[in-house]
């Protein structure tokens, strides 16, 4: 049973807990069961006639035969069994491998994709505005024309207002002054 434990400890280590208990168990099955054929062959023997203390040396010693070649066996399963899995193992490595390379390259494509697209919608976006800036700006140029048209006509109109109301006042000092002449001679 100490030897079972053994293995299934070695065999937890390379197979994971799962794995290394049916193998465990199996073996100890196998174990106990070559045991039992062993012992029940021994005691058909024994009750078929008396065994000798040289007859229980070669029972004794048959047994222990069996017992290493059983471990032999075992010992030959295992390691066909981590054969198996290390192939199998290194197999799905390889498998996920190249998946992982298969989305990583679609990935790549797809982003791609997404920024020449991107790209061209500010490029169209930026067009676009540059257009409506310009638009803008064409038409804030015709309201400022507009604008300094009307301020220039303002200052005109001002000008005429200014000059007529100075003409207005001269002439009214013109004629204060005559009138005040006049009346200080006469």
């Amino acid at each position: 049973m100490g030897e079972v434990l053994k293995i299934y400890k070695a065999l937890e280590e390379k197979l994971g807990g799962e794995n290394a208990k049916i193998v465990a168990e199996a073996i100890e099955s196998l174990i106990e069961h070559k045991t039992y054929e062993a012992k029940t062959k021994l005691k058909e023997e024994l009750v078929k006639e008396l065994a000798t203390k040289y007859d229980l040396q070669l029972t004794e010693q048959s047994l222990r035969a069996l017992i290493e070649q059983c471990r032999g066996e075992l010992q030959a399963q295992i390691e066909q069994v981590r054969g198996e899995l290390k192939a199998e193992i290194q197999q799905v490595r390889r498998e996920l491998e190249t998946q992982i390379e298969q989305v990583r390259g679609e990935l790549k494509a797809e982003i791609e994709q997404v920024r020449g697209e991107l790209k061209a919608e500010i490029q169209q976006v930026r067009g676009e505005l540059k257009t409506e800036i310009q638009q803008v700006r064409g038409e804030l140029k015709a309201e400022i024309e507009l604008v300094r048209v009307e301020i220039q006509n303002v200052k005109n109109e001002l000008l005429k207002w200014m000059i007529a109301l100075f003409i207005g006042q001269a002439t009214f000092i013109v004629g204060l002054v005559f009138t005040l002449v006049k009346l200080l001679k006469g």
